[in-house]
């Protein structure tokens, strides 16, 4: 069947006002996108007035590591029964550069959790109403993680000799990577229920690794993920839990491999935004994919996956409005050896339309980790280690 070629016309205002630039989805499928990363939009004296009134602020009192919010039960108000109406009590939680745990205060000063820090913190992921968060800690011969209740204010230590691990969807369980004893490669990846008077563990496979991450993106199925590095390739594999089986997402390696999958309670299918590199050869690439590994689109903008946020139908992303030239992506990104000066835009796959929420010339954002609260866009700007918010 042959490909509809889709023209796509740029009308240009009176104003000189920028618009975003069409692409075409795969399927027939179309989307508005931001403008190219090297091409700067036009912004004149009407629009200005405009992107001013983005309210934008500061939300911690200081630089920190890395944030999640606890989204408690929905609550019902007062007038529930008349207006049908529900709100949610909201805590953002962040981890300081000293490995100290804070919960904003935005009319006060932070609050301080817990009186000792963690040391040496790595990552942070939590579930999907923020109730448990999974803590990474540790350096390159020893780490550990710690579960942390932000109910109930309590830690729980795993087992020693895990490198990697992640909540099922439905936070009741965690699975992780155990190294075995005595082996510098061998692995075993176990389920560890967190519910019930006597939690149990089941292995389910036993396997070669070399630093993998995990994501539980459905009830059975588990990814593993390379650490990410444009002069390595490998595949992201996926794992059967009910089968205990396991296979590559594609039949290649890819070099530089990056996958952010959407954090939602869907058990019919999930979306991830893929980036791979081929180093200093191969064209950089973003797209669309879902739990299969399947491409849905492609993505005419460039940008990484931990500077996007799904929140479907919408998506999120902060996009760099120039790269570099000799950038080598990701690396030079994760290793803070390059910044970047971001635009921040939203996608609504839904209804295939783009639009820019924040192109102002200050505060100057490197926007990562992003997050939607209410009605505010959450991130952590790089240029400061402050965690930010947008209302949208």
């Amino acid at each position: 069947m042959k490909k509809t070629i889709i023209i796509i016309s740029v009308v240009l205002g009176i104003l000189a006002m920028a618009v975003g630039v069409y692409f075409a989805w795969k399927k027939s499928r179309e989307l508005l996108t931001p403008p190219i990363i090297d091409q700067r939009p036009t912004i004149d004296d009407q629009r200005l007035p405009a992107l001013a009134e983005k309210k934008i602020k500061i939300l911690s009192d200081q630089p920190i590591f890395d944030y999640w919010v606890y989204q408690p039960q929905f609550v019902a108000t007062a007038t529930a029964t008349s207006t049908g109406t529900i709100t949610r009590d909201s805590i953002v939680f962040y981890f300081n550069q000293d490995g100290l745990l804070f919960k904003v205060k935005e009319d006060a000063e932070d609050e301080a959790i817990m009186p000792e820090p963690i040391d040496n913190l790595q990552s942070i992921k939590s579930s999907f109403d923020g109730k448990l968060a999974l803590i990474k800690f540790g350096d390159a011969n020893f780490s550990g993680f710690v579960i942390f209740n932000a109910e109930t204010k309590v830690q729980e230590f795993l087992p020693e000799n895990i490198t990697a691990a992640a909540f099922s969807p439905d936070a009741k369980k965690i699975v992780y990577l155990q190294k075995q004893v005595g082996f510098k490669t061998a692995s075993d990846l176990i389920i560890k229920e967190l519910t019930g008077a006597k939690p149990k563990t089941t292995k389910i496979l036993s396997f070669n690794q070399m630093d993998f991450d995990l994501d539980w993106i459905l009830p059975e199925t588990v990814i593993l993920t390379p650490k990410p590095s444009a002069f390595s390739a490998a595949s992201a594999w996926s794992v059967d839990i009910k089968n205990k089986t396991f296979k590559p997402l594609w039949p290649i390696d890819l070099s530089g491999l990056m996958i952010n999958w959407s954090i939602d309670g869907r058990t019919d299918g999930k979306l991830g935004l893929q980036f791979n590199s081929g180093g200093r050869e191969t064209k950089n690439s973003l797209i669309l994919i879902n739990e299969k590994g399947e491409k849905q689109a492609n993505f005419d903008f460039l940008t990484l996956p931990n500077k996007c946020f799904f929140a479907e139908p919408k998506i999120y992303c902060a996009v760099p409005l120039e790269i570099p030239k000799n950038t080598i992506l990701p690396d030079d990104y994760l290793k803070k050896a390059v910044y970047f000066k971001d635009f921040l835009y939203q996608i609504n796959i839904s209804q295939n339309s783009l639009s820019e929420i924040f192109s102002a010339a200050e505060p100057i954002i490197d926007a990562v980790n992003l997050r939607i609260l209410d009605n505010k866009l959450l991130f952590i700007n790089r240029y400061d280690n402050r965690l930010y918010s947008l209302e949208l």
